[in-house]
């Protein structure tokens, strides 16, 4: 037995519509659930799935063969439109302090003095520590990877980064940039 819904629909039944509404109503409302994925109100999917059928009886003339697959490409795009219509706006609560986080002017300038002279502390080390301290910190290799690049032992590296943290320690202290 051939299913006539469609065709009774192409031929303006209104019962027809009641008919694919009672049995494709929960498969249209799958597909928009999946496809909005919770992100829109109860309502506006409702309102989703009622843009379906409602979609589905205007066009009507146009369906040829089964409903199901045709219902199925309009309950995806009435879940389109009603994403691209969708426009989250969350009211920021009145007792709420606008924070600002950019750095103060003051802060900015003390920032750009202490690289200024951690830069010379580091400028003033020796090349081998200097080169040590550049691939630990700023290129963040580890001090085994450092040892197996520079063919020294990993335990000397790591007594000469101790070394050198205290001499870049003292020589900031001296310059009134690092406190104790």
């Amino acid at each position: 037995m051939k299913d006539d819904l469609s065709a009774r629909l192409r031929l303006g039944d209104p019962a027809a519509l009641e008919e694919a509404m009672d049995r494709y109503a929960a498969y249209a409302a799958k597909i928009i659930a999946a496809y909005l994925n919770r992100t829109l109100p109860a309502e506006d999917m409702e309102e989703a799935l009622s843009d379906v059928f409602v979609s589905l009886w205007n066009n009507r003339e146009h369906l040829e063969g089964e409903v199901k697959p045709y219902l199925a490409a309009i309950a995806r795009n009435a879940a389109r439109q009603k994403l691209r219509q969708f426009h989250p706006a969350e009211a920021l609560p009145e007792d709420r302090e606008l924070v600002d986080n950019a750095p103060l002017p003051e802060q900015q300038a003390e920032t750009a003095e202490q690289t200024a002279a951690l830069r010379h502390a580091i400028n003033a080390m020796a090349p081998e520590d200097r080169a040590l301290f550049i691939r630990f910190y700023y290129l963040e290799q580890t001090v085994e990877e450092i040892a197996a690049v520079t063919g020294q032992n990993a335990s000397t590296l790591r007594v000469r980064l101790h070394r050198g943290r205290k001499r870049l320690k003292q020589l900031l202290l001296e310059r009134g940039v690092c406190c104790d």
